[in-house]
């Protein structure tokens, strides 16, 4: 077995908070340090392999419809290059994060409605492709379309075109929201045009793929557990439509049909729950909107979808509300994993959406955060849904974002430095990355598609409740290249010291990519015998290779 032992040795520096080139503890020839080289071991196990990597990503919502379309190129290719480049600078360091798959939002209409959307902010509007009368105008959307051909420049491996909510025309309330009322929680589709509803979303699949973008996947429906209802003031958020299982389900038949007859290629990617809890259980106040896997997967169930010719054997699921705290944060993964194992193993787990909603754990949602706190919050939900969870896929909401909030993995601000939803940020403006791109950059750029996770685990530190309060570690190989891709996150404000032995490398020269407060992957090449620093509250990736 090919086993692979990652020592971290803790610098216990005595008096400040420095560390001298000489050891700390030697002082006029005398060890002053009572625990000197406190060694933890990370025992990576080549050998125990676990699930196979799909892809990470992010969502052109909502802000890329104006960037895409009006902002001048320079600074759209420099949005591009920092979300999906794979190019190095000349000292090595990734001019972006790589991003493997690209969630396309397909408009429902509210923007051509304008004010009478009903929908507060332009930005949330979203165009249709498809006019009343039922043809087509392929020039809309210009903005989301520039931002799949960028990807595609820069090799993005997979592409998902995502509905939220029916054309408006199709709606029962002529609105890209729900009615409430006797329709609540109920799809917002008029009776008789499903298989309009299902033909529309094959015909944009078959537009984006005639036009070059390599669709893998369509879901037609997002967050059907939520009741997209208008406030108080008669506005709505944004574009959204609930569903019950069962008008899911009818939808899901519709459109396989549709995709075979129009020899589609693109694999339905179906879930896109809410919370985590909808997935693996019942919920007493949407009973028909939950206990989602058992009703899609169970194959004795009369909803089962994995006999139907387009239909991808995942379940996709947001993170939203599943960790106020540590304990909440495993225990949500832990019985997702269970769920699903017990039901159907067949099937893939994809975390397709989240950003910072609201309070968890004592990270706000409002707020924009570009610096360190929020990224290794970030980066310990991106762990516990991979190691934990045992997701294969793992997405963000908000590829950029204008709004003083936890929602984007790039910031845009008009050309003052303002930040919120202007009419003059949708011309022109400001690029700011921000900590939790570099973050999620930790394992995107270097844990590509098809790479197998293998067992990781540190000594005295195999609680995951522990782990997710200390030091986490994951290990990822590539058999066909015999690349090994560990990543460390280390939560604690003190820095360690790694020391890579037993992992047979076929040289001890190792890339290491840093992001941490000052950092933002940066690379330095490390050797694997002489040890590798992790710095305090940072998110370190190193890349070597077996033999």
């Amino acid at each position: 077995m090919n086993i692979a032992t990652i020592s971290l040795v803790a610098l216990l520096a005595c008096g400040k908070n420095s560390v001298p080139a000489k050891d700390p503890c030697l002082v006029n020839g005398t060890d002053t340090c009572a625990a000197k080289n406190t060694a933890l071991t990370a025992t990576i196990n080549l050998a125990a392999e676990k699930q196979v990597m799909h892809s990470f990503g992010a969502s052109d919502c909502w802000g890329i419809k104006f960037i895409g379309k009006n902002w001048p190129e320079n600074k759209r290719n420099q949005i591009a290059d920092l979300l999906f480049s794979k190019e190095m600078d000349a000292q090595g360091n990734p001019k972006g994060i790589g991003l493997s798959m690209w969630r396309i939002n397909i408009g429902a209409g509210s923007f051509e409605q304008g004010e009478g959307s009903n929908i507060s902010s332009p930005w949330r509007r979203e165009e249709s492709f498809q006019l009343p009368d039922g043809s087509y105008d392929w020039s809309k959307q210009a903005g989301n379309q520039w931002f799949a051909r960028a990807a595609k420049a820069r090799n993005v491996e997979n592409f998902l075109l995502f509905s939220i909510s029916a054309p408006v025309h199709m709606t029962k309330n002529g609105y890209a929201f729900a009615p409430g009322g006797a329709d609540k929680g109920k799809l917002n589709l008029q009776p008789g045009k499903m298989d309009a509803f299902a033909g529309f979303l094959a015909d944009v699949t078959k537009h984006y793929t005639d036009a070059g973008i390599p669709v893998g996947y369509i879901s037609p429906l997002n967050e059907p557990q939520w009741d997209w209802m208008a406030g108080n003031n008669g506005k709505a958020t944004q574009e959204g439509t609930p569903a019950t299982n069962e008008e899911a389900f009818t939808l899901i038949k519709a459109l396989d049909a549709q995709m075979a007859a129009k020899s589609l290629s693109a694999k339905i990617a179906f879930g896109e729950a809410g919370a985590l809890n909808y997935i693996y259980g019942p919920v007493s106040t949407a009973p028909e909107r939950s206990d989602v896997f058992n009703y899609f997967w169970n194959p004795s169930g009369k909803g089962y979808i994995g006999a139907l010719r387009s239909v991808e054997p995942v379940m996709t699921s947001h993170s939203y509300f599943a960790q106020p705290d540590v304990p909440t944060l495993i225990s949500h993964r832990q019985q997702l994993a269970s769920r699903m194992s017990a039901i159907n193993p067949q099937v893939h787990y994809w975390q397709t959406e989240y950003c910072v909603l609201g309070k968890e754990d004592g990270i706000k949602g409002g707020g924009r955060d570009l610096g360190m706190n929020t990224a290794l919050y970030i980066a310990r939900i991106i762990h516990t849904d991979i190691v934990i969870g045992n997701a294969t896929s793992w997405q963000w909401w908000l590829a950029v974002s204008p709004s003083d909030y936890k929602d984007g993995l790039v910031y845009v601000s008009d050309v003052n430095g303002t930040m919120g939803e202007l009419p003059a940020t949708q011309q022109d403006g400001t690029v700011h990355s921000s900590k939790m791109l570099w973050a999620l950059g930790n394992y995107s750029r270097f844990v590509r598609p098809g790479m197998v996770r293998v067992d990781a685990a540190l000594q005295n530190n195999t609680a995951p409740e522990t782990a997710a309060a200390n030091l986490m570690v994951s290990a990822y190989k590539n058999p066909a290249t015999k690349e090994v891709v560990t990543v460390l996150i280390n939560m604690t404000n003190k820095d360690e010291e790694i020391s890579l032995s037993g992992l047979q490398l076929a040289s001890p020269e190792v890339a290491v990519y840093t992001t941490s407060e000052k950092d933002e992957l940066r690379h330095t090449q490390g050797n694997a015998a002489k040890g590798i620093a992790l710095g305090a509250r940072s998110v370190v990736t190193v890349v070597g290779k077996y033999r």
